[in-house]
């Protein structure tokens, strides 16, 4: 009786869960954008006292050029603080920053070449120049440039 009950409950459900729309959806727009629109450096270290991440953003000037595909940036290193410490901070190079970017909707971005992949902590931008492949939404793809031009500490 047990099992009669289940496969009963089991017929109901698939029965509940299937549909019989088959026309009238709206297609999804294909995305065709494959731009960088923001760039974003920051350093991130274990606080034993905290027991906990701790992340700090850089200060990041930059120039988007998207005709170029081209972002030119200058990064500055933010001053100690209670929880920044000067011995931490002396800790942050271009060798153990992790890098954020917003890009164009349903955009994929993947490394080229040496570039560091993104959300990878440490990523070493010591080589100062990367190329990153941005694939829009429908397929077309360009590749962006990231050139540092300064670290300031």
């Amino acid at each position: 009786m047990k099992a009669l009950y289940n496969y009963l409950v089991l017929l109901l459900l698939i029965v509940i869960n299937t549909s019989c729309l088959k026309a009238g959806l709206d297609d999804l727009e294909t995305y065709n954008q494959n731009d960088i629109t923001n760039i974003r450096f920051e350093y991130r270290w274990w606080d034993e006292s905290g027991k906990r991440l701790r992340v700090i953003e850089m200060g990041t000037e930059k120039t988007i050029d998207n005709n170029a595909k081209e972002i030119v940036c200058s990064i500055k290193v933010p001053d100690a603080t209670q929880t920044f410490t000067t011995e931490i901070r002396n800790q942050v190079s271009l060798s153990t920053l992790a890098i954020n970017v917003d890009a164009s909707s349903s955009a994929r971005i993947n490394p080229v070449g040496g570039a560091p992949a993104m959300g990878t902590f440490p990523s070493d931008f010591s080589a100062k120049e990367f190329v990153y492949k941005v694939t829009a939404g429908n397929g077309d793809d360009a590749n962006w440039t990231i050139r540092i031009t300064n670290f300031v500490k």
